[in-house]
């Protein structure tokens, strides 16, 4: 039953009454057609005076009365405003029903269907504590004692109703900031991969190109063109940080870090530029640190990476200084005689997108993200930083990250880096892989450095395989026919099989990652394979080995490893894989299409044809973001290039 509104308005607030007397009902019924419109009419009066916008949005008279004669059929009625997305704001609650449930086990019911309904008890006897009461149904409910006062009802309905509202309303708007946060998310992260893939290009075929017989003017454009598409790769990554750090959603990597290593690597980055800028660029920390620290140690160079770029950013004439110590932790700072900061240019330092002044912008560029990343992350890791500064004189930033000392050397990390470059390990691997000539490929790398292989097809294939005898590393490439390598990895892992599995993979984005995580791989390494991070990884799972005669010179690169047979066997799947991509084009399987694509994706830089990889990636992205747009004239590009290897 729902009583009628003035003007035909719909109900802003549904009501229901659970009672087991009919007079009962007939009651609240009055109370809502006399002393509520009543009542109503008076307040909408008082608020005539605000103006008319007012008066129609209080919206105070919209109320629906409903009724219910047992708890049971109370609870079906309000499963059914849900169902309806209707929910009832109030509920007037008969504490004693002597038939079926009572009003405190009817409130249990409600609760586990509803939360956030707000419950009015009305009883004449108090049959439970509130502490009882509180315990089975949480805090959202009134009492109201028998005869019930229609003002007192009035009143509290009001109040309890524009709870609920308000309650809704946030929910409304933490859902919706929600989904803005997630849409943010999803648009950075389809924008890195956008802005990555052009720029990885534009930087690797400018390091080519600097290598190729120049001129000295040529190797000039060449080096600037490489070094703004590293500025702009630099500011994706800074963009990516930030969102994430906004967003609580960034994780910092604790893991063994040698700083001996950290300092030479900055050393050789900076070195060169202070030589081109003629500025003094000293490091001052001790001889040698003995031991390793615990820690992120590629997010502490970022911010040395930062202050220090910044320092040679803003320094015309003078020098930079890095020095370095141990307290407790980590210290370093970086000192310039640079251009200065005022003290009011040092209170807003550290906020984003701010930097000293638009002069400053103009005359030094940048996007003023990197001192604001820098504080975040040793805000994540425990540490701080300070700054002094006197205009036109230079600046001062000091750091220092709480690292604890690690037990391991760091001589011998470095001496253990340097054994599992030199080419020997004794173990079983399963590599499973679908392209043949990746297989040979793999199966060479693993072979020359002592390793026992087997190779699988598919994931059908590597499932059984792994089942049929122990291996100490799996290695599975993640797309394949039949049983895909995620499936695979999901399937050993829930019959028990314990052995680490690397996912083999050129899908390295996050959303990827977290997919391998799930599934239960160990690690990843990425297509096209590199042999540093492969020997590491068999460093981890397979036992080391003195290196013997026949070992790999510390300078030999997966290309070595191609030789005429395998390349013509390259050429070979080529042809085949070219006419695969042509018939499924001219049918418009785009599935067909990407299969092809993802296969020539993984095996083109590897083979010497980086234009494949390229492509492939091209074609597998657009048609995984279902923009067939660009697919056509990539095919075709694709489909030519293919052409070309014979």
């Amino acid at each position: 039953m729902m009583s009628q509104l003035k003007g035909g308005q719909e109900p802003q607030w549904a009501i229901l009454a659970i009672d087991d007397e009919i007079a009962v009902h007939e009651t609240f019924q009055a109370f809502f057609e006399n002393q509520f419109d009543s009542a109503l009419d008076d307040l909408s009066d008082l608020l005539g005076d605000l103006g008319e916008e007012q008066e129609s949005d209080s919206g105070y008279s919209q109320f629906s009365l409903d009724h219910a004669m047992s708890g049971e059929e109370g609870l079906e009625k309000i499963k059914d405003a849900q169902a309806a997305e209707n929910p009832y704001a109030v509920i007037y609650l008969d504490m004693r029903m002597p038939a079926g449930w009572d009003g405190l086990e009817t409130a249990e019911h409600i609760r586990e269907v509803d939360p956030d309904v707000r419950i009015i008890l009305i009883t004449a006897y108090m049959d439970f504590s509130l502490t009882e009461i509180r315990k089975k149904i949480g805090v959202n409910f009134e009492f109201l004692s028998r005869p019930v006062d229609a003002n007192e009802l009035l009143q509290l309905t009001l109040s309890l109703a524009t709870q609920w509202s308000q309650s809704k309303a946030l929910e409304v708007a933490l859902e919706q900031a929600e989904a803005a946060s997630k849409a943010k998310d999803d648009f950075l992260a389809s924008m890195s991969h956008e802005l990555r893939t052009p720029l990885t290009s534009i930087i690797g075929n400018s390091e080519i190109m600097i290598d190729t017989l120049l001129s000295d003017e040529q190797k000039q454009l060449m080096s600037s063109i490489e070094i703004s598409g590293r500025g702009l790769l630099a500011l994706v990554n800074d963009i990516l940080d930030l969102s994430k750090i906004e967003a609580g959603k960034f994780e910092l990597e604790w893991s063994d870090f040698d700083l001996n290593v950290l300092i030479n690597e900055i050393e050789q980055t900076f070195s060169s530029q202070a030589q081109n800028s003629e500025l003094q660029f000293r490091i001052k920390k001790e001889p040698f640190f003995e031991y390793q620290f615990v820690g992120d140690g590629r997010r502490l160079g970022q911010v040395m990476l930062n202050l220090l770029s910044n320092a040679f950013k803003f320094t015309e004439k003078g020098g930079v200084t890095l020095e370095v110590w141990v307290d407790q932790g980590i210290h370093f700072s970086v000192e310039d005689s640079g251009v200065g900061m005022s003290a009011e240019i040092l209170e807003c330092l550290f906020q984003p997108f701010e930097q000293a002044d638009q002069s400053i912008s103009r005359r030094f560029g940048g996007t003023g993200l990197g001192l604001h990343i820098s504080r975040s992350l040793l805000g994540l890791m425990g540490g701080e930083i300070s700054v002094e500064s006197i205009e036109w004189q230079g600046s001062k930033f000091e750091v220092f990250v709480p690292c604890t000392q690690s037990k391991t050397k760091a001589a011998e990390h470095e001496s253990e880096v340097a054994q599992l470059m030199a080419s020997h390990f004794r173990g079983k691997v399963l590599v499973a892989e679908d392209t043949e000539e990746l297989q040979i490929l793999v199966r060479r790398l693993l072979e020359r450095v002592g390793a026992e292989v087997a190779v699988a097809n598919n994931g059908n294939e590597a499932v059984a395989l792994a089942l049929a005898e122990p291996y100490d590393l799996i290695l599975m490439d993640m797309q394949m026919p039949e049983m895909d390598g995620i499936e695979a990895t999901g399937l050993l892992r829930q019959v028990g099989c314990d052995t680490p599995i690397v996912a083999l993979t050129a899908n390295v984005m996050e959303q990827h990652r977290t997919q391998f995580e799930q599934a239960g791989c160990s690690e990843f390494l990425s297509k096209p394979i590199d042999r540093e991070a492969l020997m590491s990884v068999l460093g981890r799972y397979l036992e080391p080995l003195e290196s013997e005669g026949g070992a790999v010179e510390d300078d030999a690169v997966v290309s070595d490893f191609v030789d005429d047979e395998l390349l013509q066997l390259f050429v070979e799947r080529t042809a085949v894989q070219r006419e695969a991509l042509l018939a499924a084009y001219s049918k418009q399987d785009w599935a067909g299409v990407r299969t092809t694509a993802h296969t020539v994706k993984g095996s083109g830089t590897t083979f010497g044809f980086p234009e494949l990889t390229r492509l492939g990636k091209e074609i597998c992205d657009a048609i995984d973001h279902q923009n067939l747009e660009p697919v056509p004239d990539l095919v075709q590009e694709m489909y030519k290039k293919m052409q070309e290897i014979k």
